[in-house]
């Protein structure tokens, strides 16, 4: 699990990923707003004080190259939400997004839980693909008002485990 130690590392990472990766998607203006609200001191402290949330990283050989981030569904009993799964540009394509979503699948199945759902950009097609490959399926298109008047149009894709 993320400590409080390594939230500046885990800031780091994020920002370096979605700057790189969702420039072609969506405005800075909108990655920079959505860093802030998920990465900042408060919205960390948050989910590093709460039982129900998890933020781990993936290290290879030492060097920090993806997290991810989940939660039980508070209104679902049988819900598990990923919130975060990235693994860096260089370290794509080595299996470790599905080390990490198979990481987090067998956790979902250890709390007893039997759906394990997630929220992706519409015009995010590898993570789309990548998600469809891995038994995902696309449950409903939904436009979600963050703030600031910035919206995420996204998939919300599921899977019964």
């Amino acid at each position: 699990m993320v400590t409080a130690a390594e939230c500046t590392v885990l800031r780091e990472l994020a920002g370096g990923i979605w700057r790189a990766h969702y420039r072609s998607i969506i405005s800075m203006a909108q990655i920079e707003y959505m860093l802030r609200e998920r990465y900042g001191d408060e919205p960390l402290a948050r989910v590093l004080a709460a039982a129900d949330r998890w933020l781990e990283l993936l290290r290879v050989a030492g060097e920090p190259v993806g997290y991810c981030g989940s939660e039980l569904d508070g209104g679902d009993r049988d819900g598990f939400k990923i919130g975060q799964l990235y693994v860096t540009e260089a370290h794509r394509g080595r299996g470790l997004g599905r080390f990490m979503l198979r990481h987090l699948e067998a956790r979902a199945a250890s709390l007893g839980r039997r759906t394990v759902f997630l929220q992706v950009n519409k015009r995010n097609d590898s993570a789309v693909t990548f998600y469809r490959r891995a038994g995902y399926s696309i449950r409903e298109a939904a436009v979600f008002e963050i703030g600031q008047g910035f919206v995420m149009d996204d998939f919300v894709m599921d899977k019964r485990l």
